[in-house]
């Protein structure tokens, strides 16, 4: 495992699509080499921010002023 290979893969290695081999070997080169480890740091971080994200919950108060607002245009 090389650092084109550890990076082409990461994406897919966080989201757990890898076969076991495959993942070990990235775990591997991820703990031996610090330029990976901080994309892999950085791309898990970037999809924490997407989960809560779309976990989020839009504020009734804000959908009944949309509503309104939609209501007033037509």
């Amino acid at each position: 495992m090389d650092c084109a290979d550890c990076q082409e893969q990461v994406h897919e290695y966080l989201q757990r699509e890898v076969n076991e081999d495959l993942a070990a070997a990235i775990t591997a080169h991820i703990a031996n080499c610090d330029h990976c480890e901080d994309l892999y740091a950085t791309e898990d971080q970037l999809n924490k921010v997407i989960r809560e994200s779309c976990e989020t919950q839009t504020p009734e108060q804000v959908i009944d002023k949309i509503r309104q607002h939609i209501a007033e245009l037509g």
